[in-house]
């Protein structure tokens, strides 16, 4: 739960320090969004809907020997309907659209930017409506009346196409039993004329009964006979042989029985055998041309009807208020994306950010201790009163990140330990070595510790400028031996802190760094003070840091928050802890909330609680001078213009 806990509250510090970017992408979006939706031209919809009935125009009403299936029926369903909406948006039928609302009468057709199928098409949607044969016609344009006329025109058009369509299968369907029908007349022509030919040859009688009732008037006779023999078997129970019943009753059996066996010898002859075969052969064939004869009537009645299968249900009307821009879905829909995509533009960048900004960089990527945070400093401030901020506004919460910089500087030295002298470096320029140092100093000497703090950058000194000091007699001349340790150490409006400026300029400040006057100098410093810390140059600029720390006891790495990359933090820890000197650590200068492990919140919260902004020490003095000053120079030089205009 813990573990889940972390990774949230990560999560939340990231989009925290991303937020300038997340606020950026979400401003831009919405702004562009909300732009464009007021000066887009209202868009109006209209909607006819029609209905499309399934029809399967049969040319002949005899059903397939196999009929179709369930998925087959539903795959031709689909098929059907899917090859109508395509239909709709065929350009044959757009053509016609344009035609029929005037679109082409003053477009050029050469005009390919201004072809008015392509225009249709663009503006034309087709949504059929689910489970239903219902199928929605959606126009869009600037001209509410427009829509309308476009989505009405296509569903009358598309009736018309359809219904040519029909009349089109019909006529084929038409010449086509004409063409059967001619065909199947001289077949049974030649049939019946074949049949009449070979019952003349052959001298052919046949019964009337057996040659209108075949089979089944035999099938009659010999039931009759059956019934009339059981009658008698009846009479003959009752009546004498000679009673008028039996008589008759004989007869009949008798006339019965030379029927039956008529039959069987009309049957029995082989001539008559092929005599019904051909004119079973003529009933077919005259079967198969009253059909077809039958067929081609109902198809000159369906095409004389104009029997359509599409129908509209309703009509397009004229819409009253523009369907796009919506206004309020774009801002709502801009809000969701510019929210979810400005988040995730922050994680994006802050995987690419390979800076060291939060103590968890430092002891996870760095694999360094971490010592301590400064926060960033309010902009206002001067440069010269950042470097002395303990000094100016020691109830400051800045002044307790330095304070606990401090505790946590002694709790690393042992006591018995020698380890009194520190250097205060930077990978970079602009890390804010400076700063950290002079602080640090300041808060060492309030704690009641004899500190000299020492300019060793002899490059770019700042010291002198910080405590507004001569710069011209320190370190350099006492390496140089122009001058001695007394002479050098200079007094400041901070108890118990002294400080030795840079000196002079010189040509070869590394070597004077390296001299052997320098361990001479550390040793005499450690002797007379508590504490000796160094101001010294960035590790990667030049070698004078790297030198330095070869001769004192400890060493402090300062890493401006958010603006080191890793290789090269990564790079002056390594070359300062080969030294011989105890690297003590790291400490992360202008540190923003959202950077630290407590949280944005809980940051904020304890930095109120411990006083706010702090309060300031008294240099109204200093502040008037600077203001006397100001003005003395502003009236010097309006009497020196005044002067020349003389």
């Amino acid at each position: 739960m813990i573990e889940k806990q972390a990774n949230i509250q990560d999560y939340i510090h990231v989009i925290i320090r991303r937020r300038g970017a997340i606020l950026t992408f979400f401003t831009v979006l919405v702004s562009t969004v909300l732009i464009g939706t007021l000066k887009q031209n209202p868009v109006y919809e209209a909607t006819a809907v029609i209905q499309i009935e399934k029809s399967s125009p049969r040319v002949t009403s005899i059903q397939e020997v196999a009929p179709m299936g369930v998925s087959d029926d539903y795959r031709a369903y689909k098929d059907y309907y899917e090859t109508q909406y395509k239909l709709l948006q065929s350009s044959t039928l757009m053509r016609n659209v344009a035609d029929a609302i005037g679109l082409n009468k003053d477009v050029p057709r050469k005009d390919k930017q201004e072809d008015p199928v392509k225009k249709l098409l663009k503006v034309i949607r087709i949504i059929p409506i689910k489970n239903s044969q219902l199928v929605e016609i959606i126009a869009e344009s600037t001209d509410p009346k427009m829509s309308a006329n476009i989505a009405n025109a296509v569903a009358e058009e598309y009736i018309k196409y359809n219904l040519k369509r029909n009349i089109s299968t019909a006529g084929a369907a038409a010449e086509w039993l004409t063409k059967e029908i001619e065909e199947q007349r001289q077949k049974l022509t030649s049939a019946e004329l074949a049949l009449q030919k070979y019952r003349e040859a052959n001298n052919i009688n046949v019964l009337p009964q057996v040659r209108m009732g075949g089979e089944q008037a035999a099938e009659q006779v010999k039931a009759e006979y059956a019934k009339s023999q059981a009658l008698l078997d009846s009479y003959a129970e009752r009546y004498t042989e000679e009673h008028p019943k039996m008589v008759e009753l004989r007869s009949q059996i008798n006339s019965l029985r030379n029927k039956i066996q008529g039959m069987e010898d009309v049957d029995a002859g082989s001539k008559t055998m092929e005599y019904r075969t051909l004119e079973r052969e003529t009933d077919n064939n005259r079967r198969i041309y009253e059909t077809l004869l039958s067929r081609l009537k109902e198809v000159d009645v369906t095409s004389t009807i104009n029997i359509n299968n599409i129908s509209i249900v309703d009509r397009a009307e004229v819409p009253e208020k523009p369907a796009k821009p919506n206004l309020i879905l774009n801002m709502v829909l801009a809000v969701m994306v510019g929210l979810v995509m400005g988040i995730a533009l922050g994680f994006f960048i802050d995987y690419l950010d390979m800076t060291i900004k939060t103590p968890k960089d430092v002891r996870e990527i760095l694999e360094t201790r971490f010592l301590g945070s400064i926060p960033e400093l309010d902009g206002r401030i001067l440069e010269t009163e950042r470097d002395r901020f303990v000094h100016l506004q020691p109830t400051s919460p800045i002044s307790e990140h330095f304070r606990h910089l401090r505790t946590e500087v002694l709790s690393l030295l042992p006591e018995g330990a020698d380890l009194r002298s520190i250097v205060i470096t930077s990978a970079d320029p602009q890390a804010g070595k400076t700063m950290t140092s002079s602080n640090f100093a300041i808060v060492m000497s309030q704690c009641g510790s004899k500190i000299l703090f020492v300019d060793a950058d002899l490059r770019k000194p700042q010291l002198h400028k910080v405590f507004n000091l001569n710069k011209h007699n320190g370190l350099t001349e006492y390496l140089t031996g122009a001058a001695d340790m007394n002479s050098i150490v200079q007094n400041t409006e901070i108890a118990d802190l002294k400080v030795v400026t840079s000196g002079g300029n010189v040509k070869n400040p590394a070597e004077l760094i390296g001299s052997p006057k320098m361990q001479e100098f550390i040793a005499e410093a450690k002797r007379m003070f508590d504490f000796v810390i160094f101001d010294s140059p960035p590790v990667i600029s030049v070698t004078d840091a790297i030198i330095l720390s070869g001769m004192t006891d400890a060493s402090i790495q300062v890493v401006r928050s958010g603006k080191i990359l890793v290789p090269a933090a990564r790079n002056a820890k390594e070359k300062l802890i080969n030294t011989k000197a105890k690297f003590l650590g790291i400490v992360l200068n202008a540190m923003k909330a959202e950077h630290s492990d407590l949280g944005y919140y809980q940051y904020y919260k304890s930095y109120r609680y411990y006083g706010g902004e702090g309060q300031r020490r008294d240099t109204s003095k200093k502040k008037e001078t600077f203001r006397e000053r100001f003005k003395t120079t502003i009236k010097n030089m309006f009497k020196n213009k005044a002067k020349s205009g003389r």
